[in-house]
């Protein structure tokens, strides 16, 4: 695997390839918020040879950036997204968004979808169809409200806090604990803590969700939610009824009994297996 930074403008992102070029368009894998490109490790070797992978960090998690005044809305992250994409020469590509980064990929799908050949979205945050309300997580919107107070604290209060809110969606509390461990390191500064509550003040404002409207993503669909995610509401039932007068293309439902919102990290070998069913539609 091989990794580098892209400058977009006046900050980078950094991102790293992996697979094999072959035939196959290459596929995109999105992360969601405060985690990183660390919850695709188990995934990336799973998936169909013969494409190129790339996985990013989105501004402000993992290695990128960490800009303190930065845009850290939904369709801020989709169009840096779109910029470095553009700059690799990567499209049109397989997008593979979770949590937040599958909003990211739906905001790219309907902005450019000449960019997403192929769209797969995992227990998808703030993401509903046109006129309903997309809240972010319950957990989140507490912290974000204490935004003002986090701010006075010592960065390792809040990380703490998001620790103990990101851990609610594993299953296996050992894994849990390494692997936010590792993802939430970068907020453990000052730098860090502003990024942070600038990402939770964008998920919880009119820039965090993304609206579905009607007959907007042209491309075959795979969804895959976990029964027991405690961060998408009602366990994603109102968007897996509602996407299929969003989707023109193929649309594909995988719902997982007895998993929570971690299904990279958790369930790496299903997730593939919806990536390769999408790849031949």
């Amino acid at each position: 695997m091989r990794g580098e930074f892209v400058d977009l403008d006046d900050t980078r992102l950094y991102c790293f390839a992996a697979g094999t070029r072959g035939a196959g368009e290459p596929i995109v894998l999105l992360h969601g918020a405060f985690t990183s490109s660390h919850i695709w490790r188990d995934l990336i070797s799973r998936l169909p040879k013969g494409h190129r992978v790339l996985v990013i960090d989105l501004l402000g998690h993992g290695r990128s950036d960490l800009p303190r005044h930065a845009d850290f809305g939904t369709a801020a992250h989709a169009t840096r997204v779109m910029a470095l994409l553009q700059a690799l020469g990567v499209e049109p590509a397989c997008v593979v968004g979770h949590g937040l980064g599958a909003a990211v990929a739906v905001s790219i799908a309907q902005t450019e979808p000449d960019r997403v050949e192929r769209l797969l979205l995992c227990n998808p945050c703030l993401v509903q169809p046109d006129g309903a309300s997309a809240e972010a997580p319950r957990t989140m919107r507490r912290l974000a409200r204490a935004t003002r107070v986090w701010r006075t604290l010592p960065p390792d209060w809040l990380a703490s806090a998001l620790h103990s809110a990101l851990v609610r969606g594993y299953t296996n509390r050992l894994l849990a604990a390494n692997a936010t461990d590792v993802s939430l390191k970068v907020f453990r500064s000052e730098d860090g803590r502003e990024v942070a509550c600038r990402q939770l003040e964008s998920l919880v404002s009119i820039a965090g969700p993304i609206a579905l409207a009607p007959a907007s993503l042209h491309m075959p669909v795979g969804l895959m939610l976990g029964a027991d995610d405690p961060f998408v509401p009602r366990g994603g039932e109102s968007l897996r009824r509602a996407l299929p007068e969003c989707v023109t293309g193929s649309l594909t439902v995988h719902r997982l009994a007895g998993m929570s919102h971690a299904i990279p990290e958790e369930a790496p070998d299903r997730l593939a297996m919806a990536v390769a069913e999408l790849l031949v539609q």
